[in-house]
């Protein structure tokens, strides 16, 4: 005899609660920092560094393994070099072999939403005010802005969040949520280089609980063994020990590649976000000392060296708007005080909600928008002009150029791209950095590496210098892009466009 279950019809106060909870306030705020967050994300596409992503990305998909060694560029080819968020490339390129750059538009601004909105929830947890959540959201809107592109980071950066999520709630009386880090850390490791990050935090949490608490018994054995199982989860990898050794050397022996890119220069007032960290500094302090701010030795511990990598490096801005976030929420909701719960005006909440979905939905670009955005970027033209040209000989191109070649102009190696490890150690990145500076006789560079053509800015210094060497031509230009090429070849190529 074979038992039935009835599925017993929900309520009717049971479907009211549902729906002044989905049309609440809470859920219009997290609306409002989607909308948010996803309109700009929405304009624009193209970062310099997605497009070699894709090319690992590409590798990895057809060739099942993980390439160890450069061979996209001539100055360092068959050197050592270790694609380290390898996962994160495989994934972005899936998105865009199944569902083309639409698909990675709409993945970049579902991915920087659910980082802004579990900001928000965190925060909510944090200060139990809906209101004063959604600016502890927006402060994660504010400077994660900075590196809202289709790279890895964002990946990694919501890794982040969620390990913050999990640790609060853990620590607030569910400690079995730890059993997730293992697993978090598992992929962490293969998606982005922020890792040991998330690491630390884990570390300066469970040991802080332990101080607190003074656990001892089972309580210890518990915290070491997910300890343990979450280090044993960082050789889940394809390349094993080397891989955790990449974010160390990136900031301790690439020093030129730390300063020649933008975003790994020191934070200034110049930038709006810089002057925001110093507000969101200086009225924690302030609040600190007027007795008003609330921090465990736990968030002090994240706080402060997170700041200090802030200043350090521009791009650490976004790791400081997740930190920061909850202690900020906190201590104005500590400040504003206990406030009577407002009612809910639901037809109104869920006009809102309408509107806000109707305008995601008419800011997200065509494909013709996707495709003007990345012509308008990156040297489409020149590319074509290249090709159809069939200029030949070793290729000097621009630093943000690189990954574009090596997505859109397999055929030829490039001199230099994103990746500034690989070039740092082989001591190319230092003489390009000299030679697009004007520090050093640009004809020297072109003839030691025998350039046959270069693909530089238009309206770079370095193409108005091209422009009076000798033996030189431009051979082409437009708005992005100019080509110049030694005066033999270009008589050869045809036409000057």
């Amino acid at each position: 005899m074979s038992a039935t279950v009835a599925i017993q019809p929900r309520s009717a106060g049971e479907t009211r609660a549902l729906v002044r909870t989905m049309l609440g306030t809470p859920v219009v705020l997290a609306g409002l920092l989607v909308c948010l967050t996803f309109c700009l994300c929405c304009l624009h596409f193209s970062d310099p560094d997605a497009w070699w992503h894709l090319k690992v990305g590409q590798e990895v998909w057809n060739t099942h393994t993980v390439p160890t060694a450069d061979h996209w560029s001539f100055t360092v080819y068959g050197r050592p070099w270790l694609p380290h968020e390898w996962l994160s490339d495989l994934f972005l390129y899936a998105i865009f072999h199944f569902f083309g750059y639409a698909g990675l538009q709409l993945w970049l601004g579902l991915a920087a939403s659910a980082i802004v909105v579990l900001s928000y929830a965190l925060c909510y947890r944090y200060c139990g005010d809906a209101t004063v959540a959604a600016l502890g959201g927006f402060l994660t809107f504010f400077f994660g802005s900075i590196g809202f592109s289709i790279r890895p980071q964002v990946i990694g950066y919501l890794f982040l969040v969620v390990e913050l999520l999990l640790l609060q709630r853990a620590f607030s009386g569910k400690p079995r949520t730890l059993w997730c880090m293992p697993a978090l850390f598992a992929v962490w490791v293969n998606c982005h280089g922020s890792y040991p990050l998330g690491l630390g935090i884990f570390v300066a949490a469970v040991a802080c609980w332990c101080w607190r608490y003074r656990c001892v018994g089972r309580h210890v054995r518990f915290l070491a063994a997910v300890a343990l199982l979450s280090a044993a989860a960082l050789l889940c990898n394809p390349v094993g020990w080397r891989l955790l050794t990449y974010p160390f050397d990136a900031l301790l022996h690439q020093q030129e590649g730390l300063n020649f890119s933008q975003e790994w220069l020191p934070t200034t007032i110049q930038d709006v976000r810089g002057l925001g960290l110093v507000l969101v500094v200086a009225a924690i302090g302030v609040a600190a000392l007027a007795g008003r701010a609330r921090a465990s030795l736990f968030e002090l511990l994240v706080f402060v060296p997170v700041t200090v990598l802030a200043i350090q490096h521009l791009r650490m801005l976004f790791v400081f708007g997740i930190v920061c976030a909850p202690l900020a929420a906190r201590i104005v909701a500590d400040l504003r005080g206990p406030r009577a719960p407002s009612r809910d005006h639901l037809p109104t909440n869920a006009v809102l909600l309408g509107l806000i979905a109707l305008l995601c939905f008419a800011m997200f670009p065509s494909a013709g928008k996707i495709e003007a955005d990345i012509d308008a970027r990156n040297p489409v033209e020149a590319v074509q002009f290249i090709r159809q040209g069939r200029l030949a000989g070793p290729m000097m191109n621009d630093y943000k150029f690189g990954g574009y070649l090596v997505w859109a102009l397999p055929e030829h190696k490039v001199f230099i791209d994103g990746r500034a490890d690989v070039f740092d150690w082989a001591g190319v990145l230092r003489r390009y950095r000299q030679w697009v500076s004007l520090e050093s006789d640009p004809e020297r560079l072109l003839d030691d590496y025998r350039i046959g053509f270069c693909l530089l800015p238009a309206d770079g210094a370095q193409a108005q210098v091209m422009r009076h060497l000798a033996g030189w031509r431009r051979a082409y230009s437009d708005g992005v892009a100019a080509v110049f090429v030694r005066s033999e070849q270009a008589e050869g190529s045809g036409a000057t466009r």
